[in-house]
């Protein structure tokens, strides 16, 4: 009887720990959050020119015009620079955007593709914005910088990255 009452008592434990937590996740962790909104910048620098003298030549480059919200004008041309598991848009000015998809490339706090989603918010914090397959991350200092995770069946399976360019509006072409 005492063996069947522990296993009544551990059940709920155990699927809690299979299924997922049912607590909400803490306050938003802000200087870990700025941390990794900035990684890119660590790792490949701001400018196509930076990229390319840590990475090398990339394996491909598109050029595309990019536009306003809402307008067909083309603002400025972005060229998006592939790299393995990794693409970066760049404007004449600076890194736009980042989107990472194999993991390899070291970020901070242990952030890595393939990480479970409870992992992560332990790392960051509340998500600004969340649905079931993302948690979207605001830069603290009021830039309109985001990092936004995107999880399939539970774990990081793609990170992306958007920063403010001079010149090009915010949201052009998102």
């Amino acid at each position: 009887m005492a063996r069947r009452t522990a296993w009544l008592w551990l059940a709920p434990v155990l699927l809690g720990t299979l299924v997922g937590r049912a607590e909400p996740v803490g306050p938003t962790r802000i200087e870990r959050v700025d941390t990794v909104v900035d990684a890119p910048y660590a790792l490949f620098g701001r400018t196509r020119a930076e990229v390319e003298a840590r990475l090398g030549a990339p394996t491909g480059v598109r050029r595309r015009p990019v536009t306003r919200p809402g307008d067909r004008r083309v603002t400025t041309v972005v060229d998006e620079l592939a790299y393995p598991g990794l693409v970066i848009e760049v404007s004449e000015h600076r890194i736009r955007r980042v989107r990472m998809t194999a993991p390899g490339y070291a970020l901070p706090f242990g952030v890595s593709l393939g990480a479970l989603r409870s992992q992560v918010e332990d790392l960051l914090g509340e998500p600004q914005q969340t649905t079931d397959t993302l948690s979207l991350y605001l830069y603290s200092d009021g830039y309109p910088d985001t990092v936004t995770l995107h999880f399939r069946n539970d774990r990081l399976h793609r990170i992306e990255w958007v920063y403010w360019v001079p010149g090009i509006p915010a949201g052009a072409d998102d």
